[in-house]
């Protein structure tokens, strides 16, 4: 497929906007951490959700989304608005309190959203290879969702994708994009953009990372 793999947008709904225009017709793979932080998480989830019902975006795991997710998923209502109020402050904030239309977008997000996607040589997932048991589907924790470069990097799950050569990833905050593909097989593409500025992207076609602006 070929796509364009994005990272942490984190309520920049701008930096969406540049890819959409730089790479029109491209499918691309949003790494997670679609919320919290910048102006508009809102309008960046709606998005997101619009391009993947038309099939033009997969949708991955975050963190955020994980974190949001499992604490109120089990709620009903009126606990579900009291966690959004204390400890879910930044999205209760972004949907003006709607805590019901957060929570029908977190639903939509969850139906779509997979913890890695492996397209050709190239596996994405938000923060790390993820750890998988005896099938594909086996996802034995949620180390990918939250582990950082500091940590033992986990093989690529050759077993079941023998055409891996290498891992895409957000998450961790680098200063510039981190490629690796001729020793560890690895690329780290969060630059911080909510409060640097700085945002890029990886075109699987190209091989190359390419940054907001240009």
């Amino acid at each position: 497929m070929n796509s364009i793999v994005v990272p942490d947008l984190h309520g920049c709904p701008h930096f969406l906007d540049w890819v959409l225009l730089k790479y029109p017709g491209r499918h691309l793979i949003l790494l997670g951490d679609l919320i919290n932080r910048g102006p508009d998480a809102r309008l960046v989830m709606r998005t997101a959700l619009n391009l993947a019902r038309e099939r033009r975006a997969t949708l991955l795991w975050g963190n955020h989304e994980d974190w949001a997710w499992a604490a109120t998923a089990r709620l009903k209502f009126p606990a579900q608005e009291r966690w959004f109020k204390s400890k879910g402050r930044e999205l209760h904030q972004a949907y003006d309190g709607d805590v019901k239309a957060c929570m029908a977008d977190l639903t939509q997000f969850a139906l779509f959203a997979h913890s890695y996607v492996v397209e050709g040589d190239m596996l994405c997932a938000h923060a790390a290879r993820p750890n998988l048991g005896r099938d594909p589907q086996d996802v034995l924790d949620k180390r990918c969702l939250r582990d950082r470069p500091d940590r033992r990097l986990l093989p690529l799950p050759v077993q079941f994708f023998p055409n891996l050569r290498y891992s895409v990833h957000g998450h961790t905050v680098m200063p510039e994009p981190l490629v690796d593909l001729g020793g560890k097989g690895v690329v780290y593409l969060d630059l911080g953009s909510a409060k640097t500025g700085k945002f890029c992207v990886w075109d699987s076609v190209k091989r190359e990372v390419a940054s907001y602006g240009e």
